[in-house]
């Protein structure tokens, strides 16, 4: 395996819409291949939230997803506007679909759900000890009701393959809260 990049020749944008932009790339492989239709997709970047309260109950969601058509079990999260950090796009995400603020938020890291052909990036976020204080305020496009389940009904719920997110799995298991004890 070649540990060098590939290196970018050209980058052709051949749909641009607000959720997402489309790009055919012309790049040369490190043996010196060039391909010349190379599909990339750019999604906006997303912040996901492990959200717990005092009691450390964590917060989820059911949520209808149009891509899948199906009501899935996920967490909160949201767009990460470039002038945001991770931390301030889960702050106010929380508060939009949960109604929750407070507490202590620490971003975890970074991850890339589908590298080979998507750029945007998700933002793992953990908030501790954050407490209800508002109606949630959804979008248009959302159809969710928050839940608040202790970790052990939440780790049943993963065991039984209740949980089809693979974001929303990413980050749990990011956060390391499916092997608390």
């Amino acid at each position: 395996m070649e540990d060098r990049p590939w290196k970018m020749l050209n980058r052709k944008k051949v749909f641009d819409s607000r959720f997402v932009k489309v790009y055919e790339d012309t790049v040369e492989l490190p043996n010196g291949n060039i391909l010349e239709d190379y599909t990339v997709v750019e999604k906006p970047s997303i912040v996901v939230i492990v959200a717990t309260d005092e009691k450390n109950n964590i917060f989820v969601l059911r949520e209808y997803k149009h891509g899948a058509q199906k009501v899935l079990w996920t967490l909160p999260a949201g767009h990460k506007p470039e002038h945001e950090s991770a931390v301030e796009a889960a702050q106010r995400e929380l508060k939009e679909e949960v109604g929750a603020t407070g507490g202590v938020f620490e971003e975890l890291g970074v991850l890339h759900d589908y590298p080979s052909k998507d750029i945007h990036k998700t933002f793992v976020v953990r908030a501790k000890n954050v407490v209800l204080t508002d109606a949630p305020n959804h979008e248009e496009t959302e159809s969710i009701a928050c839940e608040i389940l202790s970790i052990g009904q939440l780790k049943e719920q993963v065991k039984k393959k209740e949980w089809h997110s693979s974001l929303a799995l990413a980050a749990l298991t990011f956060s390391g809260i499916l092997f608390d004890k």
